[in-house]
């Protein structure tokens, strides 16, 4: 295998790893990005809430981000998999299938992958990303005023409906079998108009990938036009922060999230983490935000350590 040599190294290139490169090249500084060009988000039809690009497509954005980098000649962009993250001394190894990278600095930024099939509601998978969502603040606007339904356990369902309530004064939440224990907040919703129905969902009815209904078992069906769900059984789409036993720390709703510092480095000198592969959800915004904020980091570090003294 042959090596090659960069200051930075970035996995992943998603809206955070593609704007650390765009800072990182506007410094001149040497970087790789492997990416896989497999993200999470690809499964929806629209990218909503980032300005300038509300409504695009997420591979238009890819698209867009990759012509950009083109004219920052420190940067090089390669669609290849990470497959394993080696510390050694004062740099790391980074292998591909056909290749090792070698570099001081590595800023891990794979996001999350959605597994929907795990959870449990056979034709949840045809209708993720076309009229089922998991986010209100990505999609809520589009599905505003429609027959919403929110799918999930008795506890995070409930919880997520009152949010959902906000765009759609008709919504029904579906434990899919699981019963509230929480009587003061199933009198709050009923009070709110939210219904929750705790039966079995048989299957849901679709055309297209747009939601037409939920029918439960023993055949009743009732009418939806869309829909949320909070809880995708997402995980790491990379266990490279794992296998280093990177710190972590708990984040927004109980989830776990890499403890990292203000320059987003962990405690593993050189290795940083942004976006969703930190905190698990952050979205589209706040993930270009910090591999703004990083690729500034980054920066000043390169040029402390080349200034003499």
């Amino acid at each position: 295998m042959s090596k090659e040599i960069s200051e930075v190294l970035i996995i992943g290139g998603g809206p955070a790893g593609m704007s650390a490169a765009l800072v990182l090249g506007r410094s001149r500084i040497k970087t790789i990005i492997l990416n896989t060009e497999n993200a999470r988000n690809m499964v929806t039809q629209h990218s909503h809430g980032f300005l300038t690009q509300d409504g695009a497509h997420p591979s238009e954005i890819l698209k867009i981000a990759k012509e950009q980098l083109l004219k920052y000649k420190s940067v090089v962009y390669k669609k290849e998999k990470a497959l394993d993250l080696i510390p050694n001394g004062d740099h790391f190894q980074v292998k591909t299938e056909n290749q090792v990278y070698l570099t001081k600095r590595v800023i891990i930024a794979t996001g999350y992958k959605d597994n929907v099939d795990q959870v449990g509601i056979e034709g949840l998978a045809e209708v993720y990303g076309k009229s089922v969502y998991p986010c209100p603040f990505c999609d809520g606007f589009e599905n505003a005023d429609k027959k919403l339904a929110v799918f999930g356990d008795a506890v995070m369902a409930p919880m997520f409906s009152k949010t959902i309530a906000h765009w759609s004064n008709n919504v029904i939440v579906f434990t899919n079998g699981d019963q509230m224990k929480d009587k003061e907040l199933l009198s709050s919703l009923q009070k709110n108009g939210i219904e929750v129905i705790e039966q079995k969902i048989d299957k849901l009815l679709s055309k297209d990938g747009i939601l037409e209904a939920v029918q439960l078992q023993g055949g009743r069906i009732i009418k939806r036009e869309g829909g949320f769900l909070p809880d995708t059984k997402a995980v790491e789409s990379t266990d490279f922060a794992k296998k280093l036993k990177v710190a972590t720390e708990e984040g927004h709703f109980g989830m776990e999230m890499y403890k990292v510092d203000e320059n987003k480095e962990t405690e593993i000198k050189g290795l940083y983490i942004i976006g969703d592969a930190r905190s698990g959800w952050g979205g589209v915004a706040k993930s270009v935000a910090e591999g703004s904020e990083v690729g500034a980091a980054i920066t000043h570090q390169i040029i402390s350590e080349k200034w003499a003294v």
